[in-house]
């Protein structure tokens, strides 16, 4: 019986991985990935938490200024009894919490204008169907000039009046440098 399993080359490998010899070499095999034989790194320092007072005062210094000088800093976490270190922690975290705020808000109005500008290409195209221009009767020179509107023949001149809870404009619409 011993034999048989002598004879089994699976059975071999398997007797000489427990014994700790690999193809008939003595040798200590090494278990795991090669790092974890390595003394454990120092355990991780856990989150501070600042009290609501540390967190006001805080946001108020960075309101006024973005970045703190070294002497600013330290008079600072002397005087919320913190470390420079959590201090400037603080402020290098928040100015990137600033900055996504801000990336976050100007792709927003982007967006924004985009589709404005894509609502008025639209109309544009349907015809004029802009709600704010439609009730504005169109500006012409001859509408202003004497005898040539509905001003009357030879007097005044009186501009077209807009329909009840619209609004004209005073003077004609000058062309966009867009269009």
């Amino acid at each position: 019986m011993n034999q048989d399993i002598i004879s089994d080359p699976i059975c071999v490998a398997d007797i000489a991985l427990r014994l700790g010899c690999a193809g008939g070499l003595l040798g200590t095999r090494r278990i795991g990935h090669p790092y974890q034989n390595r003394t454990p790194p120092k355990r991780k320092k856990p989150r501070t938490s600042f009290t609501r007072s540390q967190i006001s005062q805080l946001e108020e210094k960075f309101n006024k200024h973005r970045y703190l000088s070294s002497v600013d800093r330290a008079a600072l976490a002397k005087a919320l009894k913190m470390t420079d270190a959590q201090v400037k922690t603080w402020f290098q975290n928040r100015r990137t919490k600033w900055r996504r705020h801000m990336m976050e808000e100007r792709e927003a109005q982007r967006q924004m204008a985009t589709k404005m500008m894509q609502s008025m290409m639209d109309d544009r195209d349907g015809g004029v169907r802009l709600g704010a221009l439609q009730g504005l009767q169109a500006w012409s020179p001859a509408a202003m000039s004497p005898g040539g509107g509905p001003g009357g023949v030879g007097g005044s001149p009186v501009a077209p009046q807009p329909p009840p809870g619209h609004f004209a404009l005073s003077q004609p619409p000058v062309a966009s440098p867009m269009c």
